[in-house]
């Protein structure tokens, strides 16, 4: 069960905005199956890993217009599980202080999502420390 993002922020959506969300090639094979090519949406930053890119100061994928994604169904799983982030030096889960609609967040839900975020993490450094990032 993913975050569902009309519950959380109908209206603003700012982690659309100037995002910095990292993807696997998991996220990338999902996206690329629907028409979409790597090198578009995607570029390598810092530590290898690659990330959604920003036009206009939004995500690729998002449609101002609509304030929505074009790709929901099939969005990366950080975003399938924002604003839930795991904090690496405190080892657990929490709701992210960037994010307004973080203190809607419940710890049963942070709980029933942790496991997947602390998975996306290690597979993300994975990844990342094998040169296997899509991009």
């Amino acid at each position: 069960m993913a975050i569902d993002c009309n519950r959380f922020c109908p209206e603003v959506r700012l982690c659309c905005q100037e995002t910095e969300m990292t993807i696997t090639r998991k996220d990338a094979k999902r996206i690329n199956a629907l028409g979409y090519s790597t090198s578009d949406y995607s570029h390598r930053v810092i530590g290898s890993f690659s990330e959604l890119k920003n036009v206009d100061g939004h995500c690729y994928f998002y449609d101002p217009a609509s304030k929505e994604c074009k790709i929901y169904e099939a969005r990366p799983e950080g975003c399938r599980w924002y604003p839930v982030v795991y904090h690496y030096t405190k080892r657990k889960c929490l709701g992210d202080d960037v994010c307004p609609a973080s203190p809607n967040l419940t710890r049963t839900e942070i709980r029933n999502v942790c496991h997947k975020v602390r998975r996306l993490v290690e597979e993300l450094r994975r990844e990342a420390a094998h040169g296997e990032s899509p991009c």
